[in-house]
Order: C-alpha cells, then structure tokens, then sequence
C-alpha cells in the first residue's frame, strides 16, 4: 500500500506545474524535534523520546491557498534513522503578506536506507519502514523585506510504522507438506516485530 501511494505522489507532482498559478513552484523546510511515547531502557525504567526531525515539502499552488506536493525528510527515532517520503497537502487561511494560519496533511512512507542488513550462513535480518501519516497545523510570518519567503512555526502528529524482519534459510530444499507458499524462495521462516511510533512534532523553519 505505501509503495503504491508513493507512485501516485510521484505522477501527481510531475503534472503540478500545469496546474500551478502565480507561484507554481512552494518549499517549506523545518527543523525540529519528535517528542514521543515512552521508551524501556535496559535498567526496565521509561524515558521520554526526544529526537531530530527535518522535512522539506516540494510542491505546486492548485489554488490561491492551496498547495499540493511531495515531503521528504529525516527522521531520528532512537536507535533507528528513518527517510519519510509522503505525498502532502499545505492549506492557508489569512490574508496575504499577513500572518497566516497554515494547515497540512501528508501521507506516505518511511525507509530505513542506514540500517545495516545482518546476514550469516543460518539467517539475515533487516529493517523495513511502513506507513506515515502526518497532520499539521502552524503559522506563516511573511518577511518585511520579500514577498516569497516566509518564517513558519508548526506543530503536527507524526504516525510512523516500521518493521524487523528475520529470515531463517531453508536448507533443505524438497517439497514439504504443510510449506508456507508466501515465503521468499530460500526461506524456512520469516519473523517480523512491528514498531508504531506515535510523535508529537515541533518544527520551524521558512517558506521559499
């Protein structure tokens, strides 16, 4: 579902530019961090999340405070490092060259490009990123000295899914009755542990 979504953000955004207006071309890039549940340490005690995020969304005006497009970023989740890519939606309500309240939406996926896979003679093991869903609301503060950049401040939720998968070789090839079909041609079994991060996001940054 998350590959198909993200080929649909692609082939969208290719045809922005047609139907862009006055501006056909938006950046937004924020910094910020993701503040989320609770984590176990080894001693069994909980502590607070607190980790780096960036995004810059690339997009295209549909309408004179509406602006369609694709978000990419970076994402810090202790110990595992997340690329999100997501189709996005950002929404002004305000008059122009005043403060504006902005509003976003952006679905997509996360991948786990850094994380290294493990492979040995009897198994191997990877991350593998999965769904994203993020809104966000925030404010525009225009330059006094442009009309096309801009200070923003945001607050967003950010639902990221991930999984860790583990392989175990099939060393014995033959048909077997009871044979898993779904598995991986080379696998005997595939054990898969899912991670849902819920964060809440705090980021500023500008509009070009």
């Amino acid at each position: 579902m998350t590959t198909r979504l993200l080929i649909l953000g692609f082939w969208i955004f290719a045809y922005l530019p047609a139907f862009g207006q006055n501006r056909p071309y938006f950046n937004q890039t924020e910094l910020g961090v993701l503040i989320g549940n609770p984590i176990e340490n080894w001693s069994g005690k909980n502590k607070n999340r607190v980790d780096f995020s960036l995004i810059s969304f690339h997009g295209a005006e549909i309408s004179k405070n509406q602006v369609l497009g694709l978000s990419v970023g970076l994402d810090q989740y202790e110990p595992l490092t997340v690329f999100p890519v997501a189709l996005g939606w950002r929404g002004f309500l305000g008059k122009e060259n005043r403060p504006q309240l902005i509003g976003g939406f952006d679905l997509g996926g996360g991948f786990a490009l850094l994380e290294k896979k493990e492979k040995t003679e009897w198994y191997e093991s990877w991350h593998q990123g999965g769904l994203l869903l993020s809104p966000s609301i925030g404010v525009k503060l225009p330059s006094t000295r442009g009309k096309k950049t801009a200070l923003t401040m945001s607050i967003a939720y950010k639902r990221q899914e991930l999984g860790y998968f583990m392989g175990n070789f099939d060393f014995n090839p033959t048909p077997r009755p009871f044979t898993n079909s779904k598995l991986p041609p080379g696998y005997s079994s595939i054990t898969e542990t899912t991670y849902l991060f819920h964060s809440l996001v705090a980021r500023m940054g500008f509009i070009f």
